[in-house]
């Protein structure tokens, strides 16, 4: 079995918040190093479990394979025959695991390897109201009432102040690339069965329930731009 693998880490980071905690400050540094590492890797042949244990060596992320995964490793089910030159982590990871039919999602400061039978099972639907984020009350100025002086006469001329400005969340497709970027991306939204979408000012989340409350968490955030 031949194995070959390099990885460097480029400069920049992910634009995105992180949470107070720890567990939010654990997830964004992961999804860093997935987004701006790029690998090669060359495996003929070899165990799952085995691979993982060599990315968890180059890379130091923490993976962690679900009881299912573990099943079919130690059956010999899943396998890796690949071939990768100097690609982005989070691509390389994502393919090696598709090929197994397998998925990947941040769990309790880990990179939980799950089947994509387990994480179906999670996914729940819920809406959250967001017509806020979606209009502003603007708060003008009184007017002011000043007499100017004119050759054909005098009267009252009327200030109302600036134009209104529009609102930062005022279109439902910049809010909702807001939330999928704040919470992932593609590597959190580009799984089977999930979605998100503004209709008629409820955002409607199909997702596990870690999610779920991260969008909540990140709304309660947006409003303090209202």
């Amino acid at each position: 079995m031949i194995r070959k693998i390099s990885a460097m880490l480029l400069a920049g980071a992910l634009s995105m918040p992180v949470w107070a905690d720890d567990a939010e400050e654990t997830k964004s540094k992961i999804l860093n190093r997935l987004e701006n590492t790029k690998i090669s890797l060359d495996f003929k042949d070899t165990a799952l479990d085995e691979v993982v244990d060599f990315l968890h060596e180059v890379t130091q992320i923490n993976f962690v394979l679900s009881k299912a995964v573990r099943e079919k490793t130690k059956a010999g089910e899943l396998k890796v025959d690949v071939k990768l030159a100097d690609m982005q982590l989070k691509s390389a990871l994502k393919l090696v695991l598709e090929l197994n039919d397998l998925t990947l999602v941040f769990k309790n400061g880990v990179l939980l390897i799950e089947t994509k039978e387990e994480r179906g099972s999670e996914i729940e639907m819920k809406m959250f109201d967001v017509k806020d984020l979606m209009m502003k009350i603007e708060d003008f100025a009184a007017p002011t009432i000043e007499l100017k002086e004119s050759t054909d006469s005098v009267g009252p001329s009327i200030d109302i102040g600036p134009e209104p400005t529009g609102h930062p969340f005022e279109s439902k497709e910049k809010l909702v690339e807001i939330i999928r970027a704040a919470t992932g991306g593609d590597s959190t939204w580009g799984k089977d069965g999930v979605s998100i979408a503004i209709e008629n000012g409820l955002l409607i989340v199909a997702h596990n329930p870690e999610v779920q409350k991260e969008v909540e968490q990140l709304i309660l955030s947006l409003r303090q731009f209202k």
